[in-house]
């Protein structure tokens, strides 16, 4: 049994680093720099690029083990990934089987979104972006760089001429955008899902969707997936975080219309009536995700928590 699931991890392993760096050459791609799949370029800058883009992957995984992920480290990005697999299988699928492109932006917002973690800061969002738009400006500007036998030519203020012209072109590029627009999204996913479902922004809606997807599984996942959260935000008092976590989730619960007529005139209202933005998450998730953050619901005003690991001593 050990060896089997020492085998499907390193097929896990292997499949994603083949899921990174595909995504990586499509982000080459949009940037307009040449790629693998172009006799443009020499050898001796692919194998840079590759090893830039290894680097980062190696940097991504580091970030996802630090010790407080309970709950968003690989296994999350994983979970995701496969999600968007599903989401995207078959012909319901809002997004173009053919779109390579699409499919990259949503591989790299899934290893980006949660890359900053830190469960005392508002700013991860924000931060996981900046590092996504680091990477993206590393890989031009090594495009871009002079190759080594004209290194000797180029000058430090060169390299500084070059930044604001790398930066546009970083923030011309569509691809970018959307990866930064997922990323960010995470921030306010219940309302970010109905917008892009109001919009038609489906590679958005899919990515969010997918992202939270753990909401609609099983019970016994869920609850597990609920212990994690709270060992990520131990520092909090029980009382306090069983309070402000029963709060949080209330507000992913769909509002009804009796329910907005129940409010005070006063009470601000968010309406939504879908947790999930696209059909298929809503007929795979929506039933089983609305039942297991009702009953977290009322085992956190109890003062019970899914799965929690009690401490001695």
């Amino acid at each position: 049994i050990n060896s089997a699931i020492v085998m499907l991890n390193m097929m896990m392993e292997y499949s994603l680093r083949n899921r990174w760096k595909s995504s990586v050459t499509c982000l080459v791609i949009e940037l307009g720099m040449p790629s693998s799949s172009t006799i443009t370029i020499d050898r001796e800058r692919l194998q840079e690029l590759d090893a830039l883009s290894q680097s980062w992957l190696e940097k991504i995984s580091q970030l996802y083990a630090e010790p407080h992920r309970a709950y968003h480290n690989m296994t999350h990005v994983q979970d995701v990934i496969a999600s968007l697999d599903f989401l995207l299988d078959g012909e319901d699928s809002s997004i173009d089987a053919h779109t390579t492109c699409e499919k990259a932006i949503l591989i790299l917002a899934a290893f980006f979104h949660d890359v900053i973690y830190n469960p005392k800061s508002s700013t991860n969002e924000k931060d996981s972006a900046d590092l996504f738009l680091q990477f993206a400006s590393e890989l031009l500007s090594l495009a871009i760089s002079p190759s080594s036998n004209q290194q000797g030519d180029s000058t430090s203020g060169d390299d500084n001429d070059e930044q604001p012209c790398i930066q546009q072109q970083i923030r011309n590029c569509i691809m970018v955008m959307q990866i930064e627009e997922c990323i960010i999204a995470t921030a306010t996913h219940i309302s970010s899902a109905g917008i892009a479902h109001e919009t038609q922004n489906h590679t958005l809606a899919t990515f969010l969707d997918a992202d939270m997807s753990i909401l609609g599984k099983d019970v016994e996942i869920y609850d597990k997936y609920a212990g994690c959260i709270r060992r990520e935000y131990e520092f909090v008092e029980r009382n306090m975080y069983c309070d402000k976590r029963a709060d949080i989730l209330e507000s992913f619960l769909p509002i009804l219309d009796e329910d907005v007529a129940s409010t005070t005139a006063t009470t601000p209202v968010k309406k939504h009536s879908f947790i999930y933005a696209t059909d298929k998450a809503r007929l795979q998730w929506e039933e089983q995700a609305r039942s297991n953050l009702k009953n977290e619901i009322e085992m956190l005003r109890r003062g019970v928590i899914p799965c929690e690991i009690q401490k001695h001593g």
